[in-house]
């Protein structure tokens, strides 16, 4: 679903932390999981930098007009520029401002991420499973370099693969809403080898069950591993990669996918807590 937003423009200064988390809370319930692995003394610049993230990629994605997607992103960018010089304004960039690494972060790298998240809105079919995630990459992957200098270090492109997973995975569950907004999340080659074509994808039949579950196994088979991803990368690896196994032998994917999203496996917290003993 869609949640058309004003353009950020004026923000209150006293918001507690909880009502930016309540937002990728619901999207991402691993995450909030993971926090309680997470040291306490670094826990809400942790959430900080998931909302922020999450921000940007509600604008890409989320945000139906180009208008207030593109104002959205500026205002970040700008935001961005404020925060490196010590004067942030949004109550996610003064507590991430506050962190040690945060000097460390260049101000390209935010606005790379901005980029980022600027081309996921005018990007073209991808012709396969490689090129669909690299798409998602030039957002996950500047953001999965931040992280890691913030908080790890991490192993940087298997973070990066392994969030264009997950918005893979979401892209897919919400099928109807993409392919309204002109965005196609299945590959060209993957839609031919199915004998699909893009209006195909908007009603049920066999073929487009089939083509689910072939593109479901392939995002399985990309999916790194939870391993050296942090507390959080960790969680929500092992449970996309449950969600992608669960669906992908679903009758009808499309059916189940979506419920998946917001179920948690064992697995995620045993893989979160694992991650942040070796971080510790």
């Amino acid at each position: 679903m869609h949640e058309e937003e004003a353009p950020v423009t004026r923000v209150d200064e006293a918001a507690p932390l909880a009502s930016f988390e309540a937002k990728w809370g619901a999207a991402y319930p691993e995450l909030a999981l993971a926090l309680g692995f997470e040291p306490a003394g670094r826990r809400d610049a942790r959430s900080a930098f998931a909302c922020i993230s999450h921000e940007l990629s509600h604008a890409a994605f989320g945000v139906r007009e180009a208008q207030p997607a593109a104002l959205k992103l500026q205002w970040w960018a700008e935001e961005f520029g404020h925060a490196r010089r010590g004067e942030a304004r949004h109550p996610l960039t003064r507590v991430l401002a506050g962190t040690p690494r945060f000097g460390e972060v260049a101000l390209d790298e935010w606005h790379a991420a901005v980029l980022g998240a600027h081309a996921q809105r005018d990007a073209e079919p991808a012709a396969d499973t490689r090129a669909q995630l690299q798409a998602y990459e030039r957002l996950q992957a500047p953001l999965a370099r931040i992280e890691s200098t913030l908080f790890g270090p991490y192993d940087v492109a298997a973070l990066a693969r392994a969030r264009a997973v997950s918005r893979a995975l979401r892209e897919t569950a919400s099928l109807g809403d993409a392919l309204r907004d002109g965005r196609l999340p299945l590959p060209l080659d993957l839609l031919a080898a199915h004998r699909l074509a893009r209006g195909d994808l908007a009603g049920d039949s066999a073929e487009r069950r089939a083509g689910l579950r072939a593109w479901l196994q392939a995002l399985l088979e990309a999916a790194p591993r939870p391993n050296a991803l942090g507390a959080q990368g960790a969680a929500a690896a092992a449970a996309d990669r449950w969600r992608l196994r669960r669906a992908a032998t679903a009758a009808d994917p499309a059916a189940v996918l979506p419920s998946l999203l917001g179920r948690l496996p064992l697995r995620a917290a045993w893989a979160s807590w694992r991650a942040a003993r070796a971080s510790a």
